[in-house]
């Protein structure tokens, strides 16, 4: 890690899992991201879990995880047996696009409703506001997502 973040690590590493937490995402999830964001070397699980001083079960299953979601890859070195992890190019767009599946579940709820024709007309109108708000945040953020992965 260059000297910058190695004075401040601990402060970053704690940022990225507390802004994780806020989202109601594991802390821990949080911290590897960070730890993996600021290390210019792909990190074995041993080294992951060495600097966050974490217990390797909680590492070794968030670390698969961010993997599934595509903000983190494993790589193999030549005559090496350990795995190791790196960042994706994209990763902040990665977890943008998580959140924009999010968005269009809503969306869907709202339309499933809106179709009830039986609704009372204040309840329908609550759902197509749902409805559009959510229909045009989902088309912006996926319009804000696809020129930022474009740079």
């Amino acid at each position: 890690m260059n000297s910058i973040l190695s004075k401040s690590r601990d402060q970053l590493l704690n940022a990225f899992g507390d802004a994780y937490a806020a989202f109601g995402q594991p802390r821990i999830r949080g911290r590897i991201v960070g730890l993996l964001i600021s290390s210019p070397e792909p990190l074995s699980l041993d080294s992951i879990v060495e600097s966050l001083q974490a217990s390797k079960g909680p590492v070794s299953v968030e670390t698969r995880q961010l993997k599934e979601f595509g903000l983190v890859r494993s790589i193999q070195k030549p005559r090496d047996r350990k795995v190791y992890y790196e960042i994706t190019d994209h990763p902040i767009s990665m977890t943008a696009r998580r959140n924009l599946a999010l968005i269009g579940e809503n969306q869907n709820i709202s339309k499933t409703y809106l179709e009830n024709k039986e609704l009372d007309p204040i309840v329908q109108r609550r759902f197509q506001r749902m409805f559009e708000f959510h229909s045009r945040l989902h088309r912006l953020f996926k319009e804000f997502i696809d020129d930022w992965e474009a740079v």
